[in-house]
């Protein structure tokens, strides 16, 4: 299935999209991982066939802008761009489906505005990264020592290369979704691809300046309504934390699959995950 480009007004800046399925159809958000894009569902949106699934690019991801240059990308102004986001396809409540950095924005978003959330599908995370009290003075000091580095610029690097560092990094995926998430990444290169140039904010891997706490993401989890299910794979992610807050949750399940941190681009368990949330959201 070939899926539908679409974009969302911000104001200053416009978030894109890929939609799979009819518009008729329920409202599925789903919201992708730290350096990935809305290319992340390709294979598993299809799956999701009674759903109208619209996946973004998150600010300074894929195909969407990057926030300005005195702005940085605090968990919070995801949280902020989804609401808006949402205000635009419909003011009925969304199921939501997040992935990584895509679950804790989505399980902070159905903490803040519970009423607007039908369902709350989790891939590998629950809540977001945190930090202690203590550890806020380093933070500052890490995030404001790189705004006098000199800004980083457009990389222009061979296609074969982007696809292999991809496929085999910190959390690889297959080639073939290597490629996918790459190109989604990239500027429009013209007839010749045999070079990409890469249009990511190279700020998404500065140190960020401020977390929020452990208190406090259990506090905006306990006001979660939606029923929720996290799925997890078995070689990935440590999810202890995760599991450690799921008793905040009113209403959450568990379930572990084989696969890894990107288990919804794996051939072998992506079947498998879209039944059990295709399941978990006709309930």
């Amino acid at each position: 299935m070939t899926p539908i480009s679409r974009s969302f007004d911000l104001g200053e800046r416009k978030v894109a999209a890929l939609q799979w399925g009819d518009a008729s159809k329920p409202t599925l958000l789903a919201v992708h991982g730290w350096l990935d894009n809305a290319e992340s569902f390709y294979k598993l949106a299809p799956l999701l066939s009674e759903y109208c699934v619209i996946a973004i690019d998150l600010a300074g991801h894929g195909q969407s802008d990057w926030r300005s240059a005195d702005a940085g990308y605090p968990i919070w102004s995801y949280v902020e761009d989804l609401r808006k986001i949402h205000l635009q396809l419909t003011s009925e409540p969304i199921y939501l489906l997040g992935h990584s950095l895509g679950a804790g924005i989505a399980s902070l978003y159905a903490g803040t505005w519970p009423e607007a959330v039908s369902k709350l599908g989790l891939i590998e995370n629950l809540g977001p990264v945190v930090d202690s009290p203590e550890e806020l003075t380093a933070r500052l000091r890490g995030s404001f020592d790189t705004l006098v580095m000199p800004a980083k610029t457009a990389q222009h690097r061979p296609a074969e290369l982007l696809f292999r560092s991809r496929a085999t990094g910190r959390f690889p995926v297959p080639t073939d979704a290597a490629k996918r998430l790459v190109m989604r990444a990239c500027e429009e290169q013209g007839e010749s691809q045999d070079h990409l140039t890469l249009r990511v904010d190279p700020r998404l891997k500065y140190p960020t300046a401020i977390r929020l706490t452990e208190q406090q993401v259990e506090a905006v989890l306990g006001e979660i309504s939606a029923p929720a299910l996290l799925i997890v794979g078995e070689q990935g992610l440590d999810v202890d934390r995760a599991k450690a807050r799921m008793p905040y949750v009113k209403n959450i399940e568990l379930v572990v699959l084989p696969g890894g941190h990107h288990l919804h681009l794996e051939d072998a368990v992506v079947s498998e995950l879209a039944q059990r949330f295709n399941s978990f959201y006709a309930q």
